[in-house]
């Protein structure tokens, strides 16, 4: 895969046991997936780690290699949106109101997170998907405005992906050039159980 940029991500947040997408009020969005999109300014990156063992770890025996094995999976995407709406940020990252203001709740939803790279090479995408995890807010460092540019800070979110109880794995990779694959409909439903495209009703005859 030679992949170049990214085409679009999504984000949602499930139940505390990762079984289901919380949608309306209790989710993101009326069909649970708030798509990083124009109203957020986009995705400036998204830099995923861990999509296999950190290393190989050797067995030896008898004066030779008998055995390897991989350190377990630890995938994690460290997120980068250039304009999160607050209450989208707290809702992600577990913030809670008091008062007329935020604060940090005592437990972490549990969330998921869906990048979509665009092929180099072909009209393909590939999506790296993350079903269930836990996303933390990053540092902001923010600093003073001169007389010839100004300094914008962006909204740095760090993700550690969890066992999903959906798929039985920590995440999922699709490629659109498979022959298998069906469309985005298709891969949001086989990764989020109880997902529904939102229709738009037409006008009435």
């Amino acid at each position: 895969m030679l992949l170049h940029g990214i085409t679009t991500a999504w984000v949602f947040l499930k139940s505390n046991d990762g079984k289901n997408l919380l949608t309306k009020d209790q989710g993101l969005s009326d069909n649970g997936l708030l798509e990083l999109g124009h109203d957020v300014l986009g995705v400036a990156s998204a830099e995923i780690k861990g999509l296999d063992g950190s290393k190989l770890e050797k067995i030896s025996g008898n004066n030779t290699v008998q055995y390897s094995y991989a350190d377990p999976l630890n995938p994690t995407v460290a997120l980068t949106v250039n304009s999160l709406k607050m209450a989208t940020y707290a809702k992600l990252i577990g913030l809670e109101k008091q008062g007329t203001g935020w604060q940090m709740a005592d437990n972490k939803p549990v969330g998921g997170f869906v990048v979509k790279a665009p092929h180099m090479t072909d009209d393909g995408y590939t999506y790296f998907c993350f079903p269930s995890g836990n996303f933390l807010g990053g540092d902001k460092k923010l600093d003073s405005d001169s007389d010839s540019k100004k300094t914008p800070v962006t909204d740095s979110l760090s993700f550690a992906a969890i066992d999903d109880p959906n798929i039985n794995d920590l995440y999922r990779i699709y490629d659109s050039t498979d022959t298998d694959f069906t469309g985005e409909d298709a891969m949001f439903k086989e990764i989020l159980p109880g997902y529904a495209t939102t229709v738009v009703a037409g006008p009435h005859a």
